[in-house]
């Protein structure tokens, strides 16, 4: 059975739906009625349910309020290309106030030359926040894109809550980086960090 949540957060109504406790989309913060709407568009018959996966509601009520959080529960990228799942799990990888760059993303699946098929995948996610598409950069640290209602004005605010500073005064919005560490085989490069808290 298919089942949904919109809840409150400090940014906005957040919305998600999921198949036993397996998170299918999610959805950033905006008016109820638009997530609302668009959950009725792509799963008519899913059910409203305000207490689904109360934790992980919780989680995201934190992650808002700048509380640094990693999503431990569960998805179902089952719908996706195998490419496109691969590049969402690495995605996934990328530690709270981290970046990678869609490069990186492209040789920890085993692609090196695909880093505009990564994009494709980040560009259609199901999962933003939870599979964190926002701390996928160009390689030269330029913002990128973000499909979101905001765009990369989203991207940006979502990167500066996880203290990563971004520079808004280039042609192009960059984000100061530095050299990470290997994130897994996910090659990373970092802002300001604190450890994670996970639920």
């Amino acid at each position: 059975m298919m089942r949904y949540a919109i809840f409150d957060t400090a940014w906005g109504a957040f919305g998600f739906v999921e198949h036993n406790k397996r998170l299918i989309a999610t959805f950033l913060p905006r008016a109820r009625q638009e997530i609302k709407q668009a959950i009725r568009a792509s799963w008519p018959d899913a059910i409203e349910a305000p207490d689904s996966l109360p934790r992980f509601q919780r989680a995201v009520v934190d992650y808002f309020e700048g509380k640094q959080m990693r999503f431990l529960i569960d998805i179902d990228l089952s719908g996706m290309p195998p490419f496109h799942q691969s590049a969402l799990e690495a995605c996934q990888r990328i530690p709270y106030g981290q970046t990678a760059s869609y490069a990186d993303l492209a040789r920890a699946v085993g692609k090196p030359n695909a880093a505009r098929a990564v994009g494709g995948a980040m560009a259609r996610n199901p999962l933003p926040l939870v599979i964190p598409c926002h701390r996928v950069l160009h390689a030269d640290g330029s913002i990128g894109g973000f499909s979101s209602t905001d765009g990369v004005d989203e991207k940006a605010r979502l990167l500066r809550l996880e203290n990563v500073a971004v520079d808004r005064h280039a042609e192009k919005a960059a984000v100061r980086v530095a050299a990470g560490p290997t994130l897994g085989p996910v090659q990373g490069v970092s802002g300001k960090r604190r450890p994670a808290v996970a639920w």
